[in-house]
């Protein structure tokens, strides 16, 4: 009888696409138990064959044709913050937000019969507890699982139900709605039983930024072939590129809107294949632009505290702005503060944001405006505008007293009918902050 027979596996597809059925023949027994973070102890005969004394594949064939991709990951500038598990549990005990993680145990017998290199993507949402207040951003609601050598073989596909609340589905990201996941049984400790009895300490997991999946099942692991890593772009190699532009830059294809969990870890797993096949010596990817040319459309953040996330700085500019951002990249740490930018839907809407927030605009050496934006702790962050302070006045035509009249975001692309932001928070009128706060400040106090 297979492992997965044994859990409440919960189908899910996008419509029109072709998924095979989970292939429950060759899953992992449950006898092989499930062990903690926690309560799994470090292999101390593992130190031939580590990077920095890290786990490397090295005890079966498969894993071992994947070492490279694996080092090749762990050298990119941004992976010792990416897959820094400490401060991910640090900061979801901080905001509140409960839960075991696990961690793999060491190869042995157990597991040689078993896939050595998997595929993997996750679909999240975003919940609250209604106690507490707490959110998490990164709630795991679909899981897709292939096998690394025989892509065609799913080996587990499901919705998951979220233990708190559901905030945000995201559905028109990943098409899960409510009406998918209220009869759901599958939780997210069914996931970590079944990626605990599937991997061993030495299993590649494959896919693209792969901690962000991890991030959603808690469990630490580190032999990763990260897509999101092995390729660079052509106008910034040091920033991520999406796989949306991997995959059109090395396979011609187009991805679809809505996100397949299934496709995407298919695609990501084509991708490091490639870079395989060309021993590393791939083509730069070419980047779409994300919502506009115009760096006018962005803010630049930068001392940002280690903890911080990109959903912190989002909630920060809702809450004291009341203007919804469109995207905060992903934060590039470098020892104890990080940078990034934050998107907004047209020039009006950052020009409006930078003025809102409290703290005097100075011109730095380059002619932009900043701000020093302090924080509830005593710290601070500079808030940047991206283009020059005459050049913004003259395509904005806003200014600090226009911005604090009108406390909301602009509708349809930066015209000129004004409308509430649809998510605006409750709270002390606009301009009565005298510090910048976060959507679960407590890790600031």
């Amino acid at each position: 009888r297979s492992f997965v027979s044994n859990l409440p596996v919960a189908s899910f597809s996008i419509p029109d696409s072709k998924t095979p059925p989970v292939q429950k023949d060759k899953e992992p027994s449950p006898d092989d138990g499930v062990s903690s973070a926690s309560k799994s102890k470090p292999s101390t005969s593992k130190m031939e064959g580590q990077l920095r004394g890290r786990i490397l594949p090295k005890s079966t064939a498969v894993g071992r044709k994947w070492q490279n991709a694996v080092i090749k990951s762990r050298q990119h500038e941004r992976y010792d913050t990416s897959y820094d598990f400490a401060r991910y549990k640090d900061n979801d005990s901080m905001n509140g937000i409960q839960g075991d993680w696990i961690k793999a145990k060491p190869f042995g017998d157990w597991c040689q019969s078993y896939p050595q290199a998997i595929a993997i993507d996750c679909e999240m949402c975003e919940t609250q507890d209604p106690l507490s207040g707490a959110k998490n951003t990164k709630a795991l609601c679909r899981l897709s699982v292939v096998n690394a050598e025989n892509p065609e073989e799913v080996l587990i596909d499901t919705l998951v139900k979220p233990s708190w609340p559901v905030t945000d589905y995201r559905t028109r990201i990943n098409g899960v709605a409510k009406e998918h996941l209220d009869s759901v049984e599958f939780t997210l400790r069914h996931a970590q039983a079944f990626m605990m009895a599937l991997c061993s300490e030495e299993t590649v997991i494959v896919g693209h930024a792969v901690h962000n999946d991890l991030v959603a099942l808690n469990m630490e692991h580190d032999v990763v072939a990260d897509s999101s890593f092995l390729f660079r772009g052509k106008e910034s190699p040091s920033s991520p590129v999406s796989l949306k532009d991997t995959v059109m830059s090395v396979m011609n294809e187009s991805m679809p809107e809505t996100h397949d969990s299934v496709n995407d870890a298919r695609k990501a797993l084509a991708c490091v294949v490639h870079w395989m096949e060309k021993n590393g010596k791939v083509d730069l990817v070419d980047r779409t632009p994300k919502h506009s040319n115009h760096k006018g459309h962005q803010l630049f953040v930068h001392r940002i505290p280690k903890l911080c996330k990109p959903e912190h700085l989002s909630n920060m500019f809702l809450k004291n702005t009341s203007i919804q951002p469109v995207e905060v990249e992903e934060i590039q740490f470098s020892g104890t503060t990080g940078k990034t930018h934050v998107i907004f839907k047209s020039s009006r809407h950052a020009n409006l944001a930078f003025e809102a927030l409290d703290g005097k605009a100075e011109e730095e050496k380059s002619g932009r405006l900043q701000k020093k934006v302090f924080l509830r702790n005593g710290d601070y962050v500079r808030v940047r505008k991206m283009v020059h302070a005459k050049h913004a006045d003259a395509r904005n035509g806003t200014s600090p007293e226009s911005a604090k009249k009108h406390p909301f975001a602009y509708g349809n692309d930066g015209q000129d009918e004004m409308a509430p932001c649809d998510k605006q928070e409750s709270g002390p009128p606009l301009g009565s902050f005298r510090a910048m706060e976060f959507s679960k400040p407590s890790w600031m106090e």
